[in-house]
């Protein structure tokens, strides 16, 4: 199986003039719009993945990297993050361990069923964080993005000084 791309920003590998053309036309290709991220879906589940919603796409907007393309992927993670909080609530006020009567009758201390919801919830959070850039390696990435296109912009403009 083929290595996910990466932006050209972050390309470690030396690539030819005419590969990196290309890789900048592919990169403006896929560019799109973030007006359909204005409005929280009406398919959120409550009102703390509405605002999570709310919260993430002001934060998204000085970083420029998410789009249109991406409204599942963000409703998806604020999905998982309303569903997390709601766990951790619900756990806040039982113990980790719950007694278990089985079939037989015997009775053993299990670990509480609300811990498997909430880490389940945790792991959909991070599957869809790191898809949408809120993983700290996510951000780094952009910033090595960002500061190869400023000095791009400043080679650019005053040469190579």
């Amino acid at each position: 199986m083929a290595r996910p791309k990466k932006m050209l920003a972050i390309q470690e590998g030396h690539l030819e003039k005419k590969q990196q053309e290309e890789r900048k036309l592919q990169e403006q290709i896929i560019q799109t719009g973030m007006e359909q991220l204005e409005k929280p879906p009406k398919w959120l589940r409550d009102s703390l993945a509405k605002k999570e919603w709310k919260r993430l796409v002001e934060q998204f907007k000085t970083l420029s990297v998410i789009s249109n393309l991406d409204l599942n992927n963000l409703g998806a993670y604020c999905n998982a993050y309303s569903s997390y909080i709601e766990a951790t609530k619900e756990l806040k006020g039982h113990p980790l361990t719950i007694e278990y009567t089985n079939k037989g009758g015997a009775t053993n201390v299990i670990e509480n069923p609300l811990i498997k919801i909430q880490l389940k919830y945790s792991d959909e959070m991070k599957k869809y964080s790191s898809l949408l850039g809120l993983t700290i390696d996510s951000r780094l990435k952009i910033a090595t993005l960002k500061l190869t296109e400023t000095k791009k912009d400043i080679v650019d403009e005053f040469g190579d000084i």
